[in-house]
């Protein structure tokens, strides 16, 4: 009892640290993408109907959207849906990061941190793919180099990956981490190459200059320097089995209804899916296979 009870009081712990790490996502996500706005400046939230700046108890995470009932105090302007999802998201992840991988006494806690990196990162690229069809360098390329720092400073992180040698642990981590880096950025770009071919039609439609963006592309790189290059990979097929099944569905959902359905969609957060899966269950994309193909 006092060894579940200590698991649960953990969770709520990570519960909390998570929802206060989404309300900094939901700064993220909004300030990234929009020129002359930075995360640090202006240093307090504020309205983005009125620009009121808010005060402590409307910013509480999950808690002041529903007290508020969802709109700004100073102008009555409905506050978006995406706050408390982005909020509950993040802390929904870092429970389950807990639970699945919390050390034991004297462990290390390098799992869960990366857990929590990794997963914060993924809600808001996907977030701002959603809203805005844009992967930020700002976050990509900090993101690759971190990942190749942690690879060459934690060879625990690839430590269950191959290509890794115990009796090199520094190096060899480093160099799964590079691999993973070529094989999840070279094959998206392979990718986006082929579709250009394929769905040509399709891309001047749409009025964009690629099928794949070379922020899916980036973003996959960072994604390799955490997960290697097989589990990348399988990663990858996740994204582009998950996105494909979407398409179909609302391809033919506007079919029923008489029209065309989207020309495109944005495909971070269907590799975000692959990334999790695979960072929390490796080998994700053969259960997959497997709900297919029995």
């Amino acid at each position: 009892m006092e060894a579940l009870a200590e698991g649960w009081v953990g969770a709520c712990l990570a519960a909390v640290l998570g929802l206060s790490v989404g309300s900094f996502a939901n700064v993220a996500i909004y300030r990234v993408p929009r020129q002359g706005l930075s995360v640090l400046r202006p240093s307090r939230s504020f309205c983005p109907a009125c620009s009121a700046q808010l005060t402590w108890y409307d910013n509480v995470p999950l808690v002041s959207w529903l007290l508020l009932r969802g709109r700004c105090r100073a102008c009555q302007a409905p506050i978006a849906w995406r706050y408390p999802a982005v909020e509950l998201l993040v802390g929904l992840l870092f429970v389950v990061s807990w639970l699945a991988l919390a050390p034991e006494r004297g462990q290390s806690w390098l799992p869960v941190l990366m857990a929590w990196i990794v997963g914060s990162t993924c809600v808001v690229v996907s977030a701002i793919d959603l809203e805005h069809f844009i992967i930020p360098d700002i976050i990509t390329l900090p993101g690759i180099a971190f990942g190749l720092l942690s690879s060459l400073a934690w060879p625990a992180l690839h430590v269950a990956h191959e290509g890794y040698d115990p009796a090199s642990p520094h190096g060899s981590s480093l160099v799964v981490g590079l691999m993973g880096l070529v094989a999840g950025g070279g094959s998206l770009y392979l990718i986006g190459l082929l579709g250009n071919l394929m769905l040509r039609r399709q891309v001047q439609e749409a009025g964009v200059e690629d099928a794949m963006g070379l922020g899916d592309v980036k973003w996959m790189a960072f994604a390799g320097t955490f997960l290697g290059p097989l589990l990348v990979l399988e990663a990858i097929l996740i994204g582009c089995f998950a996105g494909a099944l979407v398409g179909i569905v609302l391809k033919l959902a506007a079919r029923l209804r008489g029209g065309e359905g989207p020309v495109g969609l944005p495909f971070g957060p269907f590799l975000s899916i692959g990334i999790l899966l695979e960072f929390f269950r490796p080998g994700a994309a053969w259960d997959v296979m497997r709900l297919i193909r029995p």
